[in-house]
């Protein structure tokens, strides 16, 4: 707020002092226009004669490039400064956002990372000081597992986007088989929550690229998460793949509330997440998809985003 008025302020002033400047000027360029004629007077040359014509008209045209100079330079100088406050306000405004962004960031990782501690800790307290029978115990210690998982994933996520950030991330080139590991991440989705219904329609047998496995991984199990989180419960979700011509798309569809059009712009950007951190219900740290579109763009495929038929979205991979 004081860094606006501030801003305000000044740049009013610099407006305010090239106005003045320039008609001060312009004043100025008048008084001279009036020296000059009463100069000429002052030569006594008779007013109906040619060489006093010559010299009035070189006066008059001496004053109106004077005039032209002086408008240029000012618009010129007015223009500078509206472009240049522009720019900085823009960057000001951009850093405002980047940091309430960050500031919810903060927020959402550190209830991510306290809500599974909190869980294994009562979990092992509760397996030390209780006796407990052998399924019990199971139960809690796949519970354990699970948010220990949910750590591991939050940490690789941070590490990713960072490195992505960076461009320090090595590429690794090896041969992946898609189908085969859109398989291997539906099977560990539903290990991991068993109760979720997942619908598949692979219309291919084999898809292969180079890439690094551990980043497609990545594109694959965010999707899939971003799709269960955003999904009510007891809805499935679904994972399609399909070759046609020379393209071949993977989408995954949730059946959640949706995504606004003017939010479809921003859902990839760095910690960016619909709604207020203090309201919305889902958990996250707004990292998945911008992690998503970072590593699609890194192979140069295409990501999108659509509505779903009759509700929830459409997260498009485009392979070509």
């Amino acid at each position: 707020m004081k860094f606006t008025i501030a801003y305000t302020l000044l740049f009013l002033y610099v407006v305010a002092a090239i106005v003045f400047w320039g008609y001060s000027l312009r004043k100025q360029n008048n008084i001279v226009y009036q020296l000059e004629i009463e100069k000429l007077e002052l030569r006594n040359i008779p007013s109906h004669s040619e060489i006093y014509k010559q010299e009035m008209f070189k006066i008059e045209d001496k004053k109106k490039r004077r005039t032209k100079q002086f408008y240029g330079e000012e618009s010129t100088f007015l223009f500078v400064i509206l472009l240049s406050a522009g720019i900085v306000y823009f960057a000001y405004y951009r850093q405002r956002q980047v940091s309430k962004l960050q500031q919810n960031f903060m927020l959402s990782v550190t209830h991510e990372l306290k809500t599974p501690i909190a869980g294994i800790k009562l979990n092992m307290q509760t397996l030390d000081k209780r006796k407990l029978d052998e399924t019990t115990q199971q139960k809690l210690i796949k519970s354990s597992v699970e948010e220990t998982n949910r750590l591991n994933d939050l940490c690789n996520n941070i590490l990713i986007a960072t490195q992505l950030d960076d461009n320090k991330k090595a590429i690794y080139s090896e041969d992946i088989n898609l189908v085969q590991l859109i398989d291997e991440q539906i099977a560990e989705m539903t290990n991991r929550y068993p109760k979720l219904e997942i619908i598949t329609d692979i219309q291919s047998t084999s898809y292969s690229f180079n890439g690094d496995k551990t980043l497609w991984k990545m594109v694959l199990s965010n999707l899939m998460e971003n799709a269960r989180k955003y999904s009510p419960n007891q809805t499935p979700i679904e994972i399609s793949f399909l070759q046609k011509a020379n393209k071949a798309i993977l989408s995954v569809k949730d059946n959640g509330v949706g995504i606004p059009d003017e939010e479809k712009s921003r859902i990839f950007d760095k910690f960016y997440r619909i709604g207020n951190e203090n309201t919305r219900k889902s958990k996250g740290t707004g990292l998945g998809l911008y992690i998503v579109k970072k590593i699609v763009t890194l192979y140069k495929y295409d990501i999108s985003v659509r509505n779903n038929t009759p509700q929830g979205s459409i997260f498009e991979v485009t392979f070509a």
